[in-house]
C-alpha cells in the first residue's frame, strides 16, 4: 500500500479511541517518517459537542507541522460553532439564548442580548386557544440547521422533531438523579413537542409559547460537513473525521476500511470500505438507565413521548461521496441514522429505505446496516 496503514475504525467511541492510538503508534514506530517525502500520520484528539473528538491526517514529513496545525485549528472551530451556536445548554450560544428565552415569559421590550439578530416579537396570545408566537432572526447557520431539520421532519412523517428538547430534558437518561417521569410530566413536555407549529422563512423562525429546539440529531453531521470544507480549502486531502461515531473519510484512493460495531456481539456488525463518505451510527445502546429492572434510553419517540419502542438496537447509514463530493444530502447521515433506528422494525426501516433510494438526491446513499434486537443484522444495498 505504498507506506500506507489502512486504518480499521470501530464505531464505539472508546474503543475507537483505544484502536486509534494503537494503530498511530505502530504507523509512526514503522520507520516510514524517515524521509520528507515519506507519508507518516498526525492526528488530535478533543472533546466538544458533548463526545469525543478524533481528528487523523496522513501528510508528508515535511507537510506534518502544517497539517498538524490544520487539526488543532479544527479542534478550535468545533468549538467555536458550539459555543456561538449549537449548544442548547449555554444560554450565550444561539440555540441555548432561543431556549433560554423560550422556557421564560417575555414581553415585547424583552431581547436576548447580542445573540441574536432582531427582538423578538409576540402576540399576546389572549384569545381562548390562541398560542403566543415568539420570532428570531437567526444566523445562516441555524438556519440551515433548522431548513434541514424541518424537512426531515416532513419525510419521516414527524419522528425526527426538531423541538423535542422538552421529552430530551425530561428524559435525561445520563443524570445520575435519573427518575422515571410520571405520565402528566410527559403529557406536559410532550404538548410543547410539534414541528408543525415552527415556521422558516429565510433566516426569520417562528417558534409556538415554549416551543425549544435540539440540533442534537443534526450537529455532528453539520460540523463534519463544516470540516470536510475546511480541510479540503486548505489542501489537506487524506484525513479521518470522528465525532463521536460521525465518521467522515476523505482521500483515500485504496479505500478506508470503517468496521462498524455491533452491540450485541463482540463481532463486528459489518465493515465498509470507502475512500470518501460519511459512516454514521445512531442506537439505543449508546445512553441509557435502568430503573427498577427497565432499561431506558435516549432516542425519544415523539409520537408517544417515551423512549422508542423499537426492535432496532442500531442504525448505521453510510455515504459514499466519491463521485459525488457536492453532494447536498450526505452530512445528513447524522439525522438519518436516528430516523432509521426511530422507524422500530426492520420493515420501517426497509420502508424508509426504498423511499430515499427512489429519490436521485440519495444517490449517494450507499448502504444501511441494522442491527436487531434478537441479534439480526440486515443490510440494505
Amino acid at each position: 500500500m505504498g507506506g500506507r496503514l489502512k486504518p480499521i475504525r470501530k464505531i464505539s467511541v472508546a474503543l475507537l479511541l483505544l484502536l486509534l492510538i494503537v494503530v498511530l503508534q505502530a504507523c509512526q514506530s514503522s520507520g516510514t517518517g524517515t524521509s520528507s517525502d515519506a507519508e507518516i500520520t498526525v492526528y488530535r484528539t478533543g472533546y466538544c459537542f458533548d463526545t469525543v473528538i478524533t481528528l487523523t491526517a496522513y501528510t508528508s514529513q515535511a507537510e506534518s507541522e502544517a497539517a498538524s496545525q490544520l487539526l488543532e485549528d479544527a479542534l478550535l472551530l468545533c468549538q467555536e460553532y458550539e459555543v456561538k451556536y449549537l449548544d442548547r445548554f449555554d444560554e450565550e450560544s444561539e440555540v441555548g439564548a432561543i431556549n433560554a428565552a423560550q422556557r421564560q415569559e417575555i414581553s415585547e421590550e424583552e431581547t436576548i442580548d447580542d445573540v441574536v439578530d432582531d427582538d423578538l416579537t409576540t402576540d399576546d396570545g389572549s384569545a381562548a386557544g390562541v398560542t403566543a408566537e415568539y420570532i428570531y432572526e437567526v444566523s445562516d447557520i441555524c438556519r440551515d440547521l433548522i431548513e434541514a431539520g424541518l424537512y426531515y421532519y416532513e419525510i419521516s412523517g414527524g419522528s425526527f422533531d426538531l423541538t423535542i428538547t422538552p421529552l430530551s430534558d425530561l428524559w435525561n437518561v445520563t443524570d445520575e438523579d435519573f427518575t422515571v417521569p410520571t405520565s402528566e410530566q410527559v403529557a406536559e413536555a410532550k404538548s410543547l413537542v410539534d414541528s408543525d407549529r415552527v415556521t422558516l422563512s429565510g433566516n426569520t423562525l417562528t417558534l409556538s409559547e415554549g416551543q425549544q429546539l435540539n440540533f442534537g440529531g443534526i450537529a455532528k453531521g453539520y460540523m463534519c460537513e463544516v470540516l470536510r470544507q475546511y480541510f479540503t480549502e486548505n489542501g489537506l486531502s487524506h484525513v479521518i473525521v470522528n465525532l463521536g461515531g460521525n465518521v467522515f473519510v476523505m482521500g483515500g484512493e485504496e479505500g478506508y476500511t470503517v468496521a462498524v460495531t455491533n452491540p450485541l456481539s463482540e463481532d463486528y456488525a459489518a465493515t465498509v470500505s470507502l475512500s470518501d463518505g460519511y459512516v454514521v451510527t445512531s442506537g439505543i445502546y449508546e445512553r441509557g438507565a435502568e430503573v427498577d429492572g427497565v432499561c431506558y434510553h435516549h432516542i425519544i419517540d415523539p409520537a408517544t413521548g417515551y423512549p422508542a419502542d423499537t426492535e432496532i438496537v442500531s442504525a448505521t447509514v453510510v455515504m459514499d461521496i466519491s463521485d459525488d463530493p457536492d453532494s447536498t444530502v450526505a452530512w445528513h447521515s447524522d439525522v438519518l441514522s436516528t430516523m432509521f433506528a426511530l422507524t422500530k422494525t426492520q420493515e420501517g426501516a426497509y420502508d424508509l429505505w426504498q423511499r430515499l433510494k427512489a429519490d436521485e438526491n440519495y444517490h449517494v446513499l450507499l448502504q444501511v446496516i441494522l442491527v436487531l434486537e434478537d441479534g439480526t443484522v440486515t443490510v440494505f444495498d
